[in-house]
């Protein structure tokens, strides 16, 4: 979503807002952007190398949740 377009979303939705907290708002969002890009490039990387490894409980946790929630 390009800023302009969340700006206007925000505006719209958080009206009694201060544009000085619209703005730290703005900047959390792109931070929070930036992390998961950097998050994303870190797991594409170890599994490109093979080393991403998924801890088979955990998988066994959410095979038990979608089981449980789909029953």
């Amino acid at each position: 979503m390009d800023e302009k377009k969340l700006k206007k979303i925000l505006e719209e939705k958080l009206k009694g807002l201060s544009e000085e907290d619209i703005e730290k708002l703005e900047q959390y969002l792109a931070e929070e952007k930036e992390l998961r890009r950097e998050k994303i490039r870190q797991l594409k990387e170890l599994i490109e190398k093979g080393e991403y490894e998924i801890p088979p409980e955990k998988v066994a946790e959410k095979i038990l949740e979608f089981i449980k929630k789909n029953r």
